[in-house]
């Protein structure tokens, strides 16, 4: 009597003719475009499952992890933002699995865990995102995965990948470096249950051997600290003591992140972006009740990128800036909003900037605006 054959969430390898031209072409626009370096593929597993994680911080990461392996990767990515113009049908016909990140996404994880009972291979980024490469602790996935599919993780460090698109588009030909680390074994089972200590410290573990695989260039490049300031005020009156001033500042200081709300989910939130002259209030007003929106559908956005307590910091400042602008607008004052950013490097550099807003309710400047 014959066994009947396991049933998989996903099937691996999947799309092979696509991936096989898309992957073949790419190498090819590479060699053309880019000077690109490899170093370690023998450090790749040639079979079994293996799970492969990098450090994220521009467009050809992803790129570089799918198509450089001699095995089929299949590519874990983010569920919860559609990607921009075109990409977003380029990467959907190359296929991935994509998680809807700081939600409990079983979905993913068990698709990407069948990947894996397949000898399959995973790649991923630990840290999630690109929006504060180098400042952003690791999420837990990939020693989860690890853990439950018994896979060792395969550390990668890319570098010289930030506006190395732009440049290759130019024909500027940038010098790309993709350093691939020996094997971590993968996480042993824990007793009793999940021990999410134990996930972070692995994923840290994986974290710091990607990081010490990037050239020193790329980590002087990489912000170690940066801190945060708000200032409000309404018809030249300063708020004092608001406890969500730095969070929110920090969103404002995160183009990425706005841009992940105008460009990626089309969201009027133009107001948000430092504005020549007067916002009016109205603008003002639809933007933040968008982010509002967005957080009914989607409540971990800022709870994922900037932690838990910070990310709430970021949702109550919205909620309370709607509320104050309200009563600002109702009695024609003007609220004056600044933030301020400083940023330093490993190598001791500081770089700060500044956002001003203006935010009028219309035909009351006069010496309120110069508050």
């Amino acid at each position: 009597m014959s066994q009947s054959k396991p049933q998989y969430s996903i099937p691996y390898p999947r799309l092979q003719a696509r991936r096989t031209l898309l992957r073949f072409l790419t190498r090819g626009l590479l060699k053309l475009l880019t000077r690109t370096k490899i170093e370690g593929l023998e450090n790749i597993p040639r079979e079994g499952p293996v799970i492969l994680a990098g450090n994220h911080a521009a467009f050809l990461e992803p790129v570089l992890m799918t198509v450089i392996p001699k095995r089929l990767v299949e590519p874990i990515g983010a569920g919860d933002l559609p990607f921009e113009g075109i990409l977003d049908k380029l990467v959907g016909y190359y296929g991935f699995i994509p998680v809807n990140r700081g939600n409990l996404d079983r979905t993913g994880v068990n698709q990407a865990l069948d990947v894996l009972k397949q000898d399959g291979v995973i790649g991923i980024f630990p840290e999630g995102g690109v929006w504060a490469p180098g400042r952003m602790p690791p999420q837990i996935g990939v020693a989860l995965l690890s853990q439950r599919a018994g896979a060792p993780v395969v550390p990668i460090g890319f570098s010289g990948l930030k506006g190395s698109f732009q440049q290759a588009l130019q024909l500027k030909h940038p010098r790309l470096m993709m350093r691939i680390g020996e094997v971590i074994p993968a996480l042993e089972a824990s007793e009793g249950g999940v021990n999410k200590d134990q996930l972070l410290a692995y994923s840290r573990h994986v974290l710091d051997a990607i990081y010490a695989l990037i050239s020193e260039e790329e980590k002087s490049i990489l912000p170690v600290e940066a801190h945060y300031s708000l200032s409000l005020k309404v018809a030249g009156k300063e708020i004092p003591d608001l406890p969500w001033g730095s969070a929110f500042a920090r969103f404002l200081h995160s183009p990425l992140l706005l841009d992940s709300f105008k460009k990626n989910l089309k969201l009027p939130v133009g107001a948000l972006y430092e504005q020549d002259g007067i916002v009016d209030t109205a603008a003002m007003q639809t933007a933040l009740n968008a982010v509002m929106d967005y957080l009914k559908i989607n409540p971990a956005f800022f709870t994922y990128r900037f932690g838990m307590e910070e990310g709430n910091r970021v949702a109550e400042g919205t909620q309370e800036l709607q509320s104050l602008l309200r009563e600002a607008n109702a009695a024609g004052k003007v609220v004056r909003l600044d933030t301020h950013e400083i940023v330093t490097y490993k190598d001791g550099r500081l770089e700060t900037s500044e956002k001003h807003f203006v935010i009028d309710p219309g035909n009351h400047l006069g010496q309120e605006t110069a508050g």
